[in-house]
């Protein structure tokens, strides 16, 4: 049968079958049934509309509260706005055109500047990705507190406040990428490769991920198809990208990335921060000279600064306040319900959301110094993956079991000084306490048998 199915998507012969989010989660290969919709869920017109009323006015209060960036952007934001001017800029800022590119042309289109372009580009790829965030979670039952603990979080003023980077817009063409594997239309999930390599060259690990995943779960033919698309991206990408300037080591692109992942480990874990002599950092009390037998460009020096406890503290921090009670409650899944359960067959866009997630995030402390924003790379993980097996999972809440979580997931971020980054530690002990507060909760709570329907049951039991 599931060699059938599979011939009828690769011809684009959809069969029916339900993939939202309140679709059951069974651990075998059967497909499926298609459950009644009970009253505590919406239609799909309903839904839709709510969604795109609901992520408008999320966007109008970021837009108010994170307001103009221009006069404060980020650290990097300076070599993005250079290539929407038309400027060649170091590696990696050089291999992500498309967002200058896009940036540049709204501009134009809107007869302002380049930054009101990066504006615009980033207002319009948050509505998108937080439009496919909602959209199915309206669809299924526990629809009001999901939308409540999605829609408030941390992540999205962070990724919104950096608006001139391109995350935002390889987000939102990576939830295109994955709305398109839902609905096992397989060519134009392929094709979103393309653009997303253009975006962000972390494109590579969707790859890495998706084509082995579709190889196994639906056949070969469409991992090959995916497999070609990625390889297609990787070339288009490297020629767009060629007039790119060195990076500032003068090292090989590959040499680079592979460098970076000891060195922020190393910083952001271990509180040693590792200086070279190509860094625009004072030079540090412990200094070395590389023997004449390296060879690493510019680089001719290696040192060292003291350790140091608060960044390591702040890494903590960044990975506990991104996605709220997100990691608390994937570890509590992993340990209560059977990985077979976790992943099912006939849905394989959340095999790619769960292992892409995780892997991102995971990866954080070894991508960068600014953790909170690159641990919300693994955000297909908590907003995609977490929102759509948690109602299969979790069906009998009490009220006050739900106000509890939200309180746990929002609250220790509005609650919070201003100033946190300056006692990491002693928040970081708060977010633990929040966390195992949460884990307690969600320990107790009953877990519903592999079969039952989520929308056969009630939201709330009273």
């Amino acid at each position: 049968m599931d060699s059938h199915l599979q011939e009828n998507h690769l011809k684009g012969n959809e069969s029916v079958v339900s993939h939202s989010a309140g679709a059951d989660a069974l651990g075998d290969d059967s497909v499926p049934e298609v459950a009644s919709q009970a009253g505590n869920t919406l239609s799909p017109v309903v839904a839709s509309v709510v969604a795109a009323l609901l992520v408008t006015l999320v966007a109008l209060l970021l837009w108010h509260v994170v307001g103009d960036m221009r006069n404060t952007p980020p650290s990097d934001a300076d070599s993005y706005r250079a290539m929407a001017s038309g400027h060649n800029v170091i590696r990696p800022f050089a291999n992500r055109v498309l967002a200058p590119f896009l940036a540049h042309n709204l501009g134009r289109i809107t007869a302002s500047s380049d930054d009101t372009g990066f504006f615009v580009l980033g207002l319009v790829s948050l509505w998108a990705m937080l439009y496919g965030v909602l959209s199915p979670v309206l669809r299924g039952p526990q629809s009001l507190g999901f939308a409540c603990a999605l829609c408030f979080m941390l992540f999205w003023k962070q990724s919104f406040s950096d608006y001139f980077l391109p995350d935002l817009l390889h987000a939102a063409l990576l939830m295109v990428f994955m709305a398109f594997l839902r609905r096992r239309w397989w060519a134009l999930s392929a094709a979103m490769l393309l653009p997303m390599y253009l975006a962000r060259e972390s494109t590579l690990l969707v790859s890495l991920i998706a084509v082995p995943i579709l190889w196994r779960l639906v056949g070969r033919r469409v991992g090959l198809l995916f497999l070609g698309a990625s390889l297609t991206g990787l070339a288009v990408s490297k020629f767009a990208t060629r007039h790119g300037l060195p990076n500032i080591h003068g090292l090989n692109d590959t040499l680079y990335m592979v460098g970076k992942i000891p060195w922020n480990l190393s910083k952001n874990v271990f509180g040693i921060t590792v200086w070279v002599n190509t860094d625009p950092l004072p030079t540090p009390p412990h200094l070395w000279q590389l023997p004449h037998w390296i060879h690493l460009d510019r680089i001719h020096q290696i040192g060292l600064y003291s350790p140091s406890s608060f960044t390591p503290g702040v890494t903590l921090i960044g990975m506990l306040l991104a996605f709220g009670l997100g990691p608390c409650v994937m570890a509590c899944l992993l340990l209560r319900v059977p990985l077979r359960r976790l992943l099912p067959r006939t849905e394989p866009y959340l095999w790619v959301a769960a292992i892409y997630g995780g892997v991102a995030y995971l990866l954080a402390p070894a991508l960068g110094t600014g953790v909170i924003r690159l641990a919300g790379y693994g955000w297909p993980l908590f907003l995609v993956y977490l929102p759509a097996m948690m109602p299969r999972i979790w069906r009998l809440w009490r009220p006050w079991q739900v106000l509890c979580l939200l309180v746990l997931h929002l609250g220790p971020y509005w609650i919070l000084p201003r100033g946190w980054g300056h006692m990491p530690w002693h928040l970081a002990m708060i977010l633990g306490v929040c966390d195992a507060l949460a884990f307690a909760l969600l320990l107790r709570a009953p877990i519903a048998a592999a079969g039952a329907s989520p929308q056969m049951q009630p939201e709330f039991c009273r």
